[in-house]
């Protein structure tokens, strides 16, 4: 789908306009895969925490270390933040994919490649989008078993893996992008 140019409004750029292609493609089985995926993390979320906030003690761990051992609590009003952060990262990364031609790319945006690019670029915040808000709603559980003594902490693997989920998906976006095709 192309777009016309807009060179008024919120995302007015003061640079000289380039030669790339203004447009959005259209969503494949991918794209609403990773949709699905990301909109049923927020109301699994979204429940979860609604379902077990009156059952959670007053005092909770509100931050990890990085050997996944609780190292700060406070009150279980804090409870509700992460499903907010998740809420947040899900509508900032959806706004985000809609004007692909403004991303910064590290391959040059030619007519020849642009929808490829672009494909490539949504599906790697699509994949962020989805894997973050599946990381949030664990780090919620995990949560709620420390605050419960049913767990003594996130566990060592914890942070390996959370970086994991998030350079994955860049470190393949980056070789994709970079591939001839």
């Amino acid at each position: 789908m192309i777009l016309h140019r807009n060179n008024y409004g919120l995302f007015r750029r003061n640079r000289i306009e380039s030669d790339r292609p203004v447009m959005r493609p259209d969503m494949g089985p991918i794209d609403w895969l990773l949709e699905a995926i990301a909109i049923s993390g927020l109301m699994f979320f979204l429940g979860y925490t609604i379902y077990n906030y009156p059952h959670i003690p007053e005092t909770i761990p509100t931050h990890f270390n990085s050997s996944g051992q609780a190292d700060e609590y406070g009150s279980r009003a804090s409870f509700i933040i992460l499903p907010g952060i998740a809420f947040f990262v899900y509508i900032l990364l959806t706004l985000i994919s809609l004007i692909p031609y403004r991303f910064n790319f590290s391959v040059k945006i030619t007519p020849e490649n642009a929808q490829r690019q672009y494909i490539l670029a949504i599906r790697m915040i699509r994949t962020l989008k989805s894997s973050l808000i599946w990381g949030f709603f664990y780090l919620s559980y995990a949560t709620i078993r420390v605050a419960e003594g049913a767990a003594s902490g996130l566990g060592i693997w914890f942070v390996p893996l959370f970086l994991g989920i998030i350079l994955v998906p860049l470190i393949n976006y980056f070789i994709m992008a970079h591939l001839k095709r």
